[in-house]
């Protein structure tokens, strides 16, 4: 993967000069006495700055002599520090600031930097607010992101120094900036293969490629624009390419015939060209492998299901800490099958969990020097890759593994090292797949290279609706173009047990575990890690030995169906006439067509269903056939598994 990667960056050289800073910011700084340097009668010039709260000081800076101080006391106070920009509507930009912190408390994220826009009326329109620090911060840390485009009817802007509502304490700011940034147009998602570009006996035979195409920040419209797919071998020779002059549109399914391969590497080539002239604007390398021989003890198929020993597997656990018996003892009074331990396991700890028929994905999340659980081992980044290879090795054939654990939520600023990550697993381990999981839902695309499997973790309850659980499985799914497993992480847990919601604290219902848990599966997930087992014990608002009967129920029903969730049998056409808040599945199995019905919301649904060549006589509660008709009403948060017959 790296060789491919290095071989990208090779060719966007090729390119030109004019096009080889796509996606970073780029021009001038934008924001006037940045460093706060520029004083006029006590003030920073360009600034307009509230004196309750901001000041001047020159006790720390970035840069300069002077750095820009809050401190505030009063947490109904809410004061901001703001300049106008000239930005220009349509385009994105980059928004960074530098910031320190000292006891900075309150339920939001912190001190940061934002933009704001309005009408050519001054009404607001929206803005773009990344996370902040809070807390003691003693060192200057960067804060800040990427815009998305602004509105075209957006005519007044300004960037902001500020502390989030209701929050105390102090905190200084410097080297503010706001840069345009010019999108890359093109961004690819490989299809097909799906599975580390695998090409083995039984296929596939084509090579399918889902192109998005973001031509806003290029001087030629998209009928200017043509899409070129390439099969190279090694030396480079062109085995074989394919020409779309017609896009049709932003996104397009790009599908080219693989040739007979000699079992080896090459490489797939998708790039947006010029349709005049043939001049590459941007272009992706994704690696084709063919394989010969017998397939590893663990892989993904062609439907994004892990084949296990030859059998499909549906993982099905939570997320736990340390791997102890007496703990083993009760999670197996439920039909999981797996574990996640944040901590490393021993040998002993495989060792004990495969003792009680367990799975346990390994964790090497925290093989990143620099963040807050790296090892002692991983003092800076030169360590990381010797200390995965040495882990990956020492436990790669041990029975109790299923796969690896290689990103918890890390940033994309550290995509580079994510994707190594990934290919030092790969190259030490064929036989187990690599799990990532992330609450950045909608950048899943951008971290397409750094895993074999995608899981995100909606965790709604209470302050939001337990129909995320579907939105996110769903915008999860979109991102990978339906062509990676994604192992879902429903909520368990209290967040009380993290963050301050008073009296609104609390766990998860049944009904809302049980719902959110379907909807995930109902959306496409292929397996679900629960977080977490070890929440359950410290709760402090529901005890554990009442919350254990609900989720071992949840767990149980899952598990009865999971040879049917599994099933890749052709299911009958049928009709489903239902509201946004029922996500269904069809599966056939063992002769046999099965309907998953589940309830996202709060409020009662009613689902139609018109099918052909399936008769009267279906029972049920809630349910009243006439011919090929089905009427199933839906409880709030209500799930209905049935049969719909021969």
């Amino acid at each position: 993967m790296l060789r491919a990667i290095a071989v990208f960056a090779a060719m966007m050289m090729l390119v030109g000069s004019s096009w080889a800073q796509w996606g970073e910011a780029s021009g001038e700084n934008l924001v006037e006495n940045p460093s706060f340097e520029q004083v006029q009668d006590g003030k920073p010039v360009g600034w307009s700055m509230p004196e309750a709260v901001y000041s001047l000081t020159d006790e720390v800076a970035r840069t300069g002599e002077l750095s820009l101080k809050y401190v505030n006391e009063d947490p109904d106070r809410y004061v901001m520090c703001t300049q106008a920009l000239d930005l220009e509507p349509g385009k994105r930009y980059e928004v960074r600031a530098w910031v320190r912190t000292q006891n900075v408390q309150g339920e939001d994220y912190g001190a940061s930097v934002c933009v704001e826009w309005n009408d050519a009326q001054g009404n607001y329109l929206g803005g773009y607010y990344p996370s902040g620090r809070k807390g003691d911060t003693p060192e200057w840390t960067r804060v800040g992101g990427v815009t998305g485009r602004i509105p075209e009817n957006a005519a007044e802007f300004r960037v902001i120094c500020y502390v989030r509502k209701e929050m105390t304490g102090t905190a200084w700011f410097d080297d503010v900036s706001v840069r345009r940034v010019r999108e890359r147009p093109l961004r690819t998602v490989l299809m097909k293969p799906n599975y580390r570009g695998w090409v083995t006996d039984e296929g596939p035979e084509d090579a399918q490629v889902r192109a998005t195409i973001t031509p806003d920040d290029l001087e030629v419209g998209l009928d200017a624009l043509a899409l070129r797919m390439r099969l190279m071998a090694d030396d480079g020779e062109i085995l074989g390419e394919r020409v779309l002059d017609r896009l049709g549109g932003r996104q397009v399914i790009a599908q080219m015939p693989l040739p007979e391969l000699e079992p080896g590497q090459y490489e797939l080539e998708v790039a947006l060209t010029l349709a005049d002239s043939g001049e590459v604007l941007a272009a992706d390398l994704w690696d084709i492998v063919r394989r010969s021989g017998p397939m590893p003890l663990a892989y993904i198929d062609e439907h994004n299901r892990l084949i296990y020993d030859g059998e499909p597997f549906f993982p099905l656990g939570m997320y736990w800490g340390a791997i102890n018996e007496e703990h083993l003892q009760r999670y197996t009074e439920a039909p999981f099958n797996c574990l996640m331990p944040y901590g490393r396991p021993s040998l002993e700890q495989m060792d004990l969990a495969q003792q009680y028929g367990l799975k346990v994905i390994y964790s090497i999340k925290d093989y990143y020097a620099g963040t807050r659980w790296a090892p002692d081992f991983i003092e800076d980044p030169e360590d990381e890759e010797p200390a995965v290879r040495r882990t990956v090795r020492e436990y790669r054939d041990h029975p109790a593994l299923l796969a690896w654990y290689l990103n918890d939520e890390r940033p994309l600023s550290m995509l580079d090292r994510l994707m190594a990550h990934q290919e030092w697993v790969e190259e030490e381990d064929p036989n187990h797949p690599t799990w990532v999981v992330l609450y950045q839902v909608r950048e899943v695309e951008h971290y397409i290279r750094t895993f074999d499997v995608i899981g995100t973790d909606p965790y709604p309850i209470p302050a939001r609706p337990a129909s995320m659980a579907a939105e996110w499985t769903e915008l999860t799914r979109e991102a990978v173009a339906d062509s990676r497993p994604m192992w879902q992480v429903p909520q368990v847990h209290n967040w009380g047990n993290y963050r301050g919601y008073g009296e609104d604290a609390r766990p998860p219902t049944y009904d809302e575990m049980r719902s959110m848990s379907w909807q995930c599966i109902t959306e496409g997930a292929d397996g679900l890690v629960y977080y977490s087992w070890g929440d359950l014990h410290r709760d402090e608002t529901t005890p554990f030995e009442e919350r254990w009967p609900d989720v071992k129920a949840v767990a149980e029903e899952i598990a009865r169906h999971i040879p049917i969730i599994l099933s890749v049998e052709p299911t009958p056409e049928v009709q489903i006439d239902a509201p946004d808040a029922v996500h269904s599945m069809l599966r056939q199995y063992e002769g046999e067509t099965w309907l998953f019905l589940v309830n996202d919301s709060t409020r009662p649904q009613r689902v139609q269903l018109e099918w052909g060549g399936v008769g009267p006589g279906i029972e049920g509660e809630g349910l009243s056939v006439a011919r090929e008709r089905l009427t199933v009403n839906l409880p709030p948060l209500g799930v209905e598994i049935r049969t719909l017959g021969d």
